[in-house]
């Protein structure tokens, strides 16, 4: 038999004595494994040494009395004498000697003749795995800087705590300009350790991210503000260290946990409670509360969302039609932004619009409705006829923008859209702004074939003169004039477009008996609910079938 220094190549050998698995080579001999070589990490785990080469496991094993792991191991080889193919065997067996195996692979070692003369097995040691393990699983739950528990920890094993007390730090970035980042960590870590040498057991203490933790409450508390304070107080004590002192604010926002909401509602509310103590006053706490409307708080976080909404393809239009009695078919479909925020909660255009407006952000979002509606047009046409139009809100911000008309212009000839399809909607409040600029594009767009619309026309109280002279095609009553069905007023506002060659749309009918009034008032275009509610482009009705069911003599 060939000796462990014969067998072994020396660079071989120095790669297995570096390697931190353990590394056997049997040799087969009668159909007993004969130890060749093992390395230095296979030593120190089975003991076997030099004096060793040369047995087998029975030889070795009753040399210690131990001949169930002599059996154990015989079994295990013979299976891949028998396989005559490389064998995996599973972590985590207890072994006869008590310990546990870790996990193996063991693979035949062929000669010329296709006869098996030796296996290699490689052993990946169990305690070593085990224990990088649970070194993986703490720094799974546990933050690296200040060693609190973590973001993942919370979600995954706080399932119903009291109350969580969320705070963050009012001046790190003070800290860390004027000190430098490594003195903000420092800071961090002073925060972290104040948290665990002040708050029993019945608290959890959790780095959230940056400077934002939360301290979890196990236990009802009858007074909860007092505990934001105690954490105010705390925190507001001088810190110590480079031998520098520092003062910081704390601000705390305090959720309570119910049986009807899960942690992730609790973190929000948190966040929510702290935005508004902040808000209200640095070194603050609030208590979140269902009946508080948060409105800084919605919109700030409607802004934050509305700069993904496109990228994250969360908007999407619905098209309500206008239906023209003398034509008896649908004449235009109006398309409505709809915000479906993270594809789960609808907000109400009364809630993002005037944030998307104060933001800017309506110029992005704008001009993605206005390409949407023109990809949209064929199908629309397909369905209710060639010269049907598509009308589109714009905003007096779009409006503005110096470069608008030929952003709308080349969406428009990138889409293959004529602008004579196209029916640009203003709110009465913008028509009734007196700017030469915001005039003078309205009239150039519609020279170049754009219809123009007033919107909820009655609302801003336009005078004549505001209508005379704007470039106006149509105007659109608003729905509360509808809703009131007062004739004579209806009356005089069909009369005075009339005078002035505009087009009339009645905007909000609800019932049948409303459309029946608006015609014998002369009005012949409709809109509403009682037509069709607003629909996704695949779900538009048939509306001449619905309504040649329904007698227009009046």
């Amino acid at each position: 038999m060939n000796s462990e220094d014969s067998l072994i190549h020396p660079l071989l050998k120095l790669a297995f004595d570096a390697m931190e698995d353990l590394v056997y080579i049997m040799a087969v001999q009668n159909r007993q494994f004969v130890y060749c070589y093992v390395n230095r990490k296979a030593e120190l785990f089975s003991g076997i040494s030099k004096k060793d080469i040369g047995k087998n496991f029975f030889e070795l094993y009753s040399e210690r009395n131990q001949y169930e792991m002599a059996q154990y191991l015989h079994n295990k080889y013979s299976k891949v004498l028998v396989q005559a193919q490389s064998v995996r065997f599973d972590e985590g067996h207890l072994l006869p000697t008590g310990t546990l195996s870790g996990e193996s692979i063991i693979s035949p070692i062929f000669s010329e003749n296709q006869i098996i003369t030796h296996l290699v097995c490689i052993t990946r040691s169990y305690e070593e795995r085990h224990q990088y393990k649970e070194k993986m699983q703490y720094y799974a739950y546990h933050d690296e800087l200040t060693q609190l528990l973590n973001r993942r920890f919370l979600y995954e094993f706080v399932t119903h705590p009291a109350y969580l007390f969320m705070f963050d730090i009012d001046n790190l970035k003070y800290v860390n300009d004027t000190l430098g980042m490594e003195s903000g960590d420092a800071l961090l870590i002073e925060v972290a350790g104040r948290l665990k040498r002040n708050f029993s057991s019945e608290y959890i203490s959790i780095r959230l991210s940056g400077d934002e933790f939360i301290l979890v409450s196990n236990r009802q508390q009858e007074h909860p503000e007092q505990m934001a304070q105690i954490i105010i107080s705390l925190m507001n004590e001088p810190f110590t260290f480079n031998n520098r002192q520092i003062k910081i604010n704390v601000s705390v926002g305090i959720a309570h946990f119910s049986e009807d909401i899960n942690i992730s509602i609790a973190l929000r509310r948190a966040d929510i409670a702290l935005f508004h103590a902040k808000t209200s006053g640095r070194n603050k706490h609030h208590l979140f509360c269902e009946q508080t409307q948060y409105e800084q708080v919605v919109r700030f976080n409607y802004e934050l969302a509305l700069n993904s909404c496109l990228e994250k393809e969360e908007l999407q239009l619905l098209y309500q039609p206008i239906y023209g009695n003398k034509q008896k078919q649908v004449v235009a479909v109006e398309a409505l932004l709809r915000w479906k925020k993270d594809h789960k909660y609808m907000v109400s255009p009364a809630d993002f619009i005037p944030v998307a407006e104060q933001t800017g952000l309506i110029i992005p979002i704008g001009e993605w409705v206005i390409r949407q509606a023109c990809h949209d047009l064929p199908i629309v046409q397909a369905k209710y006829g060639q010269q049907t139009k598509i009308a589109i809100n714009i905003s007096r911000i779009q409006l503005s923008e110096p470069d608008f008309i030929d952003r709308i212009n080349q969406i428009l000839e990138e889409e293959q859209v004529d602008p004579q399809y196209i029916d640009l909607e203003i709110t009465e409040s913008v028509a009734m702004i007196d700017t030469v600029s915001e005039c003078s594009s309205l009239l150039q767009l519609r020279e170049q074939g754009y219809t123009i619309s007033i919107d909820d026309f009655g609302t801003g109280y336009s005078s004549l003169s505001t209508l005379t002279r704007l470039p106006v095609d149509n105007i659109k009553i608003d729905r509360s004039f509808v809703a009131q069905m007062n004739p004579p007023v209806l009356k005089a506002l069909l009369a005075m477009a009339e005078a002035l060659e505009l087009h009339v749309v009645a905007e909000g009918i609800e019932q049948e008996d409303q459309w029946r009034q608006l015609l014998e008032l002369g009005c012949n275009d409709f809109q509403g609910y009682w037509i069709s509610y607003p629909m996704p482009l695949d779900n538009l009705p048939d509306l001449p079938h619905f309504l040649s069911s329904v007698s227009t003599d009046c």
